[in-house]
């Protein structure tokens, strides 16, 4: 009966939640970096391990690269609010910038939806699902944005933003979400002209082929499967169609395509880590019957709770803890291959 009754309060607080596949893109290392996200202050303490919030203090701004937008979106304190501000681009969680943080990342050009949403978490993570502010990212272009209390972007100078940057330090307890955010790219050097003579043949260099590099994406499980559960939902061969889609677009050739299924730290770790490559297994299959023909296959993992991106979330089958650890809940599909 008490199981019953946490199964009939997690249903009621997931459908207030509008829970959709996330895409996180990261090249070389292949580990995945711990994270709080906007820790509930009453969580228990699962893990001991101390997280940092900040990085490196802020330096210089680099220049955009030529086929990419620069953009850096920072938070100045210390008058602003102690509560994180959740930054979601087009809907996907970026980041929770503190007082005196910023983050900064590259993107290929397009319109971008941008949400800053003050204290998140206390709003059950929706405050993506208002009104957004949007801004153009145009290549080789830096965008400046400014987190105006309690929770809105402004667009500034280079030169109001050196004055009040100098303060902060880079926001780096919590992974990108976002499949817009990319690697940058060098800036394209500048090199001066030299006259060539007429008479001198200038032999035509093809192109260097791209490394095979790999690339993460991700998907929420919890858009994907129930809680506990290896059996596809539905509406999720939807997400599946869309990433199989995007993994077409953004590869010439792939070259392997690795699989790995994570859960919660709820329940016994051998439990979890069967659920978690029965789910592996169960996406991947859905990704070959897409079309997705890696060279070298797939391979396919399974590794429970032991790589959390969330920690101090309990390991009791709550409704409160359930939703704490959903975004370690997930199935990370790691691509190497030639990129377009």
């Amino acid at each position: 009966m008490r199981k019953l009754k946490y199964d009939v309060e997690w249903t009621k607080y997931a459908n207030k939640l509008s829970i959709s596949f996330v895409l996180m893109i990261f090249s070389g290392s292949q580990a995945v970096a711990q994270g709080t996200g906007s820790p509930e202050p009453d969580s228990p303490v699962l893990n001991s391990t101390i997280i940092d919030a900040f990085g490196a203090k802020y330096a210089s701004l680099a220049s955009a690269p030529i086929e990419q937008a620069r953009v850096l979106v920072y938070r100045p304190g210390p008058k602003a609010k102690a509560e994180p501000v959740n930054i979601y681009l087009n809907g996907r969680y970026h980041t929770s910038l503190l007082r005196g943080g910023y983050t900064e990342f590259c993107a290929a050009a397009g319109t971008v939806a941008f949400h800053a949403v003050l204290a998140d978490a206390k709003k059950l993570h929706t405050g993506r699902l208002g009104v957004a502010q949007t801004w153009s990212f145009q290549p080789g272009k830096t965008l400046l944005l400014k987190v105006q209390e309690p929770g809105r972007l402004t667009e500034i100078s280079s030169e109001q933003a050196q004055g009040e940057l100098s303060g902060t330090a880079k926001q780096i307890h919590t992974i990108s979400r976002s499949p817009l955010v990319q690697d940058c790219q060098e800036p394209a050097p500048v090199v001066a002209k030299v006259p060539t003579p007429a008479a001198t043949p200038i032999a035509a260099n093809p192109p260097a082929p791209k490394p095979a590099v790999p690339r993460l994406y991700a998907l929420e499980s919890d858009a994907l499967f129930e809680f506990g559960k290896a059996e596809l939902r539905a509406s999720s061969y939807n997400a599946i169609e869309i990433m199989a889609q995007r993994l077409k677009q953004d590869f010439n050739s792939v070259e392997r395509i690795r699989v790995v299924g994570h859960t919660d730290a709820i329940g016994k770790p051998k439990t979890n880590a069967k659920l978690s490559m029965d789910r592996a297994k169960a996406v991947a299959a859905q990704l070959q019957d897409r079309g997705l023909k890696p060279s070298k296959g797939f391979k396919i993992e399974g590794e429970g709770a032991a790589h959390l991106v969330k920690l101090r979330c309990g390991n009791q089958p709550t409704p409160e803890n359930k939703i704490c650890h959903a975004p370690n809940r997930r199935v990370e599909i790691v691509v190497t291959g030639a990129r377009r």
